[in-house]
């Protein structure tokens, strides 16, 4: 299949007339309907039901046209790149997500707006030691991190948005039916944490304000990760104290509470190197942000 022949089915498609798509393409009426006619004979289907006064896409003309323009516009991205690679730019950004929040909707949200935008994303999720490790040596351009974070420190941040703690209950447990909780609510409960090893600040911080709540950490079972602890809520070994984004759309096994007097929040940020030159890196911060401020 010539790749002139989807430029020339998408000005028909979107104008709905050939005298009018072969104006736009400056060429004639004839030679263009007999290309279109090439196309849906190599295709073996009409693509075009042909009408006194234009033309209408049949069902799978209106199929072919969501890929043509998709490959016409990845065609143009890939035109792009190549001219921006030609001019000494670099358009690839590598991202790293911190493992905590590589299911952050908001996140994944605005990298998807930005993708394709003469920036190439390549992105990967990592723990957070390996993710402070590749953003120091220049591995990644940025990184999505959870604070509060030790390692995050050396770097340059920005806010992308607050992240409150949420109490994940079993289901049937008798703090289940409530939707808001109070810090004193949680004493005497098995309360669930990740091992210090996952997120030092975040452990440091959630310990000691739970110790000088009263309430005390259940030790018999060691989550690897935030989203583990959850998993164990869910078969009832007790309760999970999590960022609510990690606590979206759980089935029925366990109840989500707010806890209402919980001083501590997490935050959300991406994070870069100071030094890194990468000026797509750099454009990447300024868009996220953006959106975060246009909310």
């Amino acid at each position: 299949m010539e790749f002139r022949y989807l430029k020339y089915f998408v000005a028909v498609a979107q104008t709905r007339h050939f005298t009018r798509a072969a104006e736009q393409l400056g060429i004639a009426q004839p030679p263009l309907s007999q290309q279109i006619k090439k196309l849906e004979h190599e295709l073996g289907v009409d693509l075009f039901k042909r009408l006194s006064r234009g033309v209408e896409l049949t069902r799978a003309g209106e199929v072919f046209y969501t890929d043509a323009v998709n490959i016409l516009a990845d065609a143009e991205r890939a035109k792009a790149k190549v001219r921006q690679i030609a001019r000494g730019e670099n358009t690839e950004v590598k991202v790293g997500f911190a493992t905590s929040t590589s299911t952050c909707i908001p996140v994944l949200e605005r990298m998807g707006r930005i993708q394709g935008d003469g920036i190439n994303l390549q992105a990967a999720e990592l723990p957070m030691p390996e993710l402070a490790s590749q953003l120091k040596n220049k591995q990644l351009d940025l990184a999505i991190m959870r604070l509060p974070c030790y390692a995050s420190e050396p770097f340059e941040r920005k806010r992308l948005f607050d992240d409150p703690f949420v109490a994940v209950i079993p289901a049937g447990h008798p703090l289940a039916q409530f939707k808001r909780i109070q810090m004193t609510q949680l004493r005497e409960q098995k309360i669930l944490l990740f091992p210090r090893e996952t997120g030092p600040a975040l452990f440091d911080g959630m310990n000691t304000l739970l110790a000088d709540a009263g309430i005390r950490l259940e030790r018999q079972f060691a989550a690897p990760q935030l989203r583990t602890t959850i998993a164990m809520a869910q078969a009832g070994l007790g309760i999970a104290i999590v960022p609510r984004s990690l606590a979206e759309h759980l089935d029925n096994s366990a109840a989500v509470a707010e806890i209402e007097d919980m001083p501590m929040t997490s935050r959300i940020v991406v994070a870069w190197e100071g030094s890194n030159l990468n000026k797509q890196a750099l454009k990447v911060v300024a868009k996220i942000t953006q959106a975060e401020s246009e909310q």
